[in-house]
C-alpha cells in the first residue's frame, strides 16, 4: 500500500505543475484594442481529429491553412465526445495568437449518428467558418466577404417530440477469417449497447461476446491442435450528476471466460466521482477522482491457486483521471489501484498516460506508457501449465507486472502554406 500512496501523491504533484502551464498559456489573450485591419488572410493551424482538409480548402477560401502552429495566427483544437444519441459533438478552440482585439473561445456543433461522412464534414466546415468571422473581420479579408440567411421568417417552430425518451441503441458485429493449407483461424465478436443520456442522468448498458477458434496441423505426426476462446461481457450503470462536479453512480458486470478460468464474475459496485474543473469545460481540460467499492461473486472452470471452486470477495478501487489539452501537446494520463479487503496483498496498480508535446517549432514528441503493478491473479487454474497451451496460447499465464511503451517523433520543415488542392494520381 506504501507503493500506491506514492503513486498517488507522485501522480498529483505532477498534475499541479502540469496546471501551471496550462493556466500560463490561456493567458495569451490580449484585451486591447486595435482598429487598424490585418494585412492578408488569417493564418489557420487544426489539430485534433481527422479531417478532410480538401474539403475545407475548396470551401473556406477566405483563410490560409498552414502546417505550423508557430506561424498561426488562430489555432484551432477540436475534440470529439460522443452524446447521447450516439452522434458527436464537436468541440472547437479557437486560440487567438496574433489578433489585439480578440481573446480566445469554445465553440460546439453536434452531428447525428445516422450522418454520413458528407454530412459530417459539411457539419464542422459551416461551425469552423462561422467561429472564424471575428478573425476575418479583423483582417482585409472582411471587405471581400458577405454573410446569407437562407432561411424563412414565416416558418412556424416545430414541436420536437422525442419518442425514444433519449434511448439508442446500437449493434455491431464483426469477424474474420485466415486459412492456409496448415492452419485456419476465425474470430468474431457481437456487440450490443442501450443508452440513454441526459443533463442529470446517464445509463450505459453493455453487452460483448467474442469467439476466437484456431487450429494448427502438425502435417509430420498428423495431428491437429486447436484452440478456442470464448468470453462473454455484460455491463450496466446508472450514474446521476449532483453538482457541477460531484457524480454517484452504480456498476453491475458479469464476465466469462475460459481464458482466465472464471465460469462467471459477477460484481455490484457503488461509486462516487468528484471532478477539480467543472464539467462545462470538460473539452479542455479534466482531473477526475473516483471511488469504487463492493461485492464479487467468482466461480472458476478448475480449481485455482488458493483451492477455490467459488468465492465471494470485497473489492474496492480509486481511479485518477487526467486530460489536458492546450495548443503546446496533449497529456491524458489515468492511474487506477484496487485491491481485495480481505488481503490487501491482492491488489493492482494501472497506469496509463498518452503525452504529446510540442518541443520546438517543427518538432514535437509523442509518448505512451502502460504499467501494471499485479499481485491479484486469485483466478490462475491450479497446476502447471503444459508446454503446449504455452504456445497456443489457451491460457492466461501468471506475472507479477505488465509493460507497454512506446515514443515517437514528429519533423517537419519547408512551406508554412497549405492550401493547394490536387488530387491527381
Amino acid at each position: 500500500m506504501k507503493k500506491i500512496f506514492a503513486i498517488l501523491f507522485l501522480f498529483v504533484l505532477s498534475f499541479q505543475s502540469l496546471n501551471t502551464i496550462a493556466k500560463d498559456d490561456d493567458s495569451d489573450s490580449k484585451a486591447y484594442l486595435n482598429f487598424n485591419k490585418k494585412e492578408g488572410k488569417p493564418k489557420v493551424y487544426i489539430e485534433g481529429i481527422r479531417l478532410d482538409f480538401d474539403y475545407l480548402r475548396r470551401n473556406m477560401q477566405f483563410v490560409d491553412f498552414v502546417n505550423e502552429p508557430a506561424v498561426a495566427d488562430v489555432h484551432i483544437i477540436i475534440t470529439q465526445r460522443v452524446n447521447g444519441g450516439g452522434g458527436m459533438v464537436y468541440s472547437m478552440m479557437y486560440n487567438n495568437r496574433t489578433f489585439e482585439n480578440l481573446s480566445n473561445y469554445t465553440l460546439t456543433t453536434t452531428s447525428a449518428s445516422s450522418d454520413t461522412q458528407d454530412e459530417r464534414r459539411k457539419i464542422i466546415a459551416d461551425a469552423l467558418k462561422m467561429g472564424l468571422m471575428p478573425y476575418v473581420n479583423e483582417s482585409e479579408v472582411a471587405s471581400k466577404m458577405s454573410i446569407r440567411y437562407t432561411g424563412r421568417e414565416d416558418v412556424p417552430k416545430a414541436n420536437i417530440e422525442d419518442p425514444w425518451k433519449h434511448w439508442t441503441f446500437r449493434s455491431d458485429l464483426n469477424g474474420s477469417l485466415n486459412l492456409e493449407e496448415s492452419r485456419k483461424s476465425s474470430n468474431y465478436r457481437i456487440n450490443l449497447r442501450a443508452d440513454k443520456v441526459t443533463e442529470d442522468w446517464k445509463i450505459r448498458n453493455y453487452g460483448q461476446m467474442s469467439v476466437y477458434t484456431s487450429k494448427v496441423k502438425d502435417i509430420t505426426e498428423d495431428t491437429t491442435y486447436i484452440t478456442e476462446r470464448i468470453s462473454n461481457n455484460l455491463s450496466t450503470s446508472v450514474v446521476n450528476s449532483l453538482t457541477e462536479r460531484w457524480s454517484v453512480g452504480a456498476f453491475l458486470s458479469y464476465s466469462n471466460s475460459n481464458y482466465t478460468n472464471i465460469v462467471y464474475s459477477v460484481s455490484l459496485k457503488p461509486a462516487v466521482e468528484y471532478n477539480i474543473f467543472p464539467w462545462d469545460i470538460s473539452d479542455r481540460k479534466v482531473f477526475t477522482i473516483a471511488y469504487y467499492i463492493g461485492p464479487e461473486w467468482k466461480k472458476y472452470y478448475e480449481e485455482t491457486i488458493y483451492d477455490k471452486l467459488q468465492e465471494r470477495l470485497w473489492e474496492h478501487s480509486i481511479r485518477l483521471d487526467l486530460q489536458l489539452v492546450q495548443t503546446w501537446g496533449e497529456i491524458q494520463a489515468g492511474l487506477n489501484a484496487s485491491n481485495y479487503l480481505h488481503d490487501f496483498t491482492k491488489n493492482r496498480v494501472t497506469l496509463d498516460t498518452e503525452l504529446s508535446i510540442r518541443i520546438i517549432r517543427g518538432f514535437s514528441v509523442n509518448f505512451d506508457l502502460r504499467v501494471e503493478n499485479i499481485h491479484d491473479q486469485i483466478y490462475l487454474a491450479k497446476g502447471e501449465v503444459s508446454l503446449e497451451d504455452i504456445l497456443l496460447n489457451k491460457v492466461q499465464l501468471p506475472s507479477t507486472f505488465g509493460v507497454n511503451a512506446g515514443v515517437g517523433v514528429r519533423i517537419q520543415f519547408g512551406s508554412i502554406y497549405n492550401n493547394i488542392v490536387n488530387n491527381r494520381l
